[in-house]
C-alpha cells in the first residue's frame, strides 16, 4: 500500500513538472505555474512523512492542493485532467495509508 501511494506521489510530481514545462513553452492548461509549484512541496512533504512513518492522525490527512484545485483555483471537475484525477486519488488514499 505504501509503495503504491509513493508511486502516485511520484507520478503527480512528474505531472506537475511536465505541466510547468508546458506553461513555460506557452502551452495552456488548467493549472498555472504558480498553482503547480504550490503542489510540489506538499507532495514532497507527504512522501517524506510516509517514508518516515510520521503521518498525522487520519482525520487530519488531506491535500491542501486538492482542496484548492476546485474551491479556489476553479479546476474543471466535469472534465478532470490526469493531474486532478491523481490528486483526488492521493487525497482519498492519504486518509487510509
Amino acid at each position: 500500500m505504501k509503495s503504491e501511494f509513493i508511486n502516485k506521489l511520484d507520478k503527480a510530481y512528474d505531472l506537475c513538472l511536465a505541466e510547468i514545462n508546458k506553461r513555460e513553452k506557452g502551452i495552456d492548461g488548467e493549472a498555472s505555474i504558480q498553482q503547480l509549484e504550490g503542489i510540489i512541496p506538499e507532495l514532497i512533504n507527504i512522501k517524506k512523512k510516509v517514508i518516515e512513518n510520521d503521518l498525522p492522525l487520519a482525520e487530519n490527512r488531506y491535500l491542501e492542493s486538492f482542496a484548492m484545485a476546485f474551491t479556489v483555483w476553479g479546476w474543471n471537475m466535469n472534465e478532470p485532467t490526469e493531474l486532478l484525477i491523481l490528486l483526488t486519488e492521493i487525497n482519498n488514499d492519504y486518509k487510509s495509508i
